[in-house]
């Protein structure tokens, strides 16, 4: 194969860091009753998490009404230990595309805002690092 060409809907900015900046994708989520979060989200793109989205605790509670069974919640392998996460059904939309998806928070600490693997491997997204670009298809 030599290559492909994608003609892609939306690119943004790399969001700035120390070091280089960092890919994002803007969100809009909803809980299981359809409910829209209160703020569209740029969350940033880490193909190091292997769930679809994590938030902050205090962004979680919005999605509890979805929360699936202890049972069902997931625990990961990092460097500090195991890490569980407790995990709701909802809904994210981007760029006009509402996917069912799974949101995860931290049992124990804060938590962060991540889009990870589970998730970005239902869309095409490319990383445009010499432009600093982040673009959807």
């Amino acid at each position: 194969m030599v290559g492909r060409i994608y003609r892609v809907k939306k690119c943004l900015n790399y969001e700035p860091s120390t070091l280089s900046g960092y890919p994002i994708l803007e969100v809009k989520l909803y809980n299981l009753r359809m409910e829209e979060f209160s703020q569209t989200l740029r969350i940033p793109v880490d193909t190091g998490f292997e769930g679809s989205i994590m938030l902050l605790n205090e962004d979680y509670e919005f999605f509890m009404i979805g929360e699936l069974p202890r049972e069902a919640w997931r625990t990961y392998r990092t460097l500090v230990g195991p890490i569980t996460m407790r995990v709701a059904r909802g809904f994210i939309e981007i760029n006009g595309k509402t996917l069912e998806t799974l949101i995860e928070s931290p049992l124990a600490g804060k938590g962060k805002r991540l889009l990870g693997r589970e998730l970005l491997n239902k869309l095409i997204v490319v990383l445009d690092g010499p432009h600093n670009l982040c673009c959807i298809t």
